[in-house]
């Protein structure tokens, strides 16, 4: 993985928009002693927070932008946002007894995918350039690891990233016990291995049943 993280770095001096960004995220382990993950959890792209501008909050030697990965993760000499430490926390609540390690099908962070996305980097999120080199890096990722299981957040992207990592459609499950009877898994394989969309866990509702449909069915695959 150091190959390709270095290529990261690489690629992130050579375009100018990538380095607006405070941070890029990739093998990320939840628990730093980890080595192998069991899961994969792949998000849109990291968020980020005005605080996290600060110099006050960083160590005099990070540059920006820097990095949230398996070699150097920039909350060990900075506060860690309360975004970041509830998304932990969620990690481990919808895959307990996981070894877990983060990605983004977007590496680089922005606070939002929306208006501020789009006048830092100069294109919408669905129409981005990069997503193919995050692709490549992402299934080293995958093979490096060879998981059990592989999560994707957010449920209305799940057609769009499927379509570019060639997945393999097997079901997708509606809630039960949820009045809005909406979505909850969309099940597709890469190589063998489940490849499982749900709605993002900290951006809108997720309704306790629906939370713990989600558990129950992730649970068969670790």
């Amino acid at each position: 993985m150091s190959k390709t993280l270095s290529n990261i770095r690489r690629y992130t001096k050579e375009h100018t928009e990538l380095q607006k960004s405070h941070h890029f995220l990739f093998n990320l382990p939840l628990e730093k002693k980890s080595t192998k993950a069991d899961v994969i959890v792949i998000g849109l792209n990291p968020g980020e927070t005005d605080e996290q501008w600060n110099p006050a909050q960083w160590h005099s030697d990070i540059t920006l932008p820097t990095e949230e990965t398996n070699e150097f993760d920039f909350h060990e000499v900075s506060k860690r946002s309360r975004s970041s430490i509830r998304w932990s926390r969620l990690c481990n609540q919808y895959l307990p007894n996981s070894q877990i390690v983060l990605s983004e099908f977007f590496f680089w962070s922005s606070s939002n995918l929306k208006k501020e996305f789009n006048e830092r980097f100069g294109y919408s999120f669905k129409k981005c350039p990069h997503f193919d080199f995050c692709k490549n890096c992402n299934l080293e990722l995958l093979r490096f690891h060879q998981p059990k299981l592989i999560v994707g957040t957010g449920t209305s992207w799940a057609e769009f990233f499927a379509e570019k990592y060639d997945l393999k459609h097997i079901k997708t499950v509606e809630s039960a016990n949820d009045k809005r009877h909406r979505k909850i898994i969309i099940h597709y394989e890469w190589e063998n291995v489940p490849f499982i969309f749900t709605p993002h866990w900290s951006s809108g509702y997720v309704s306790n049943d629906e939370k713990t449909e989600i558990i129950s069915y992730l649970s068969s695959y670790i």
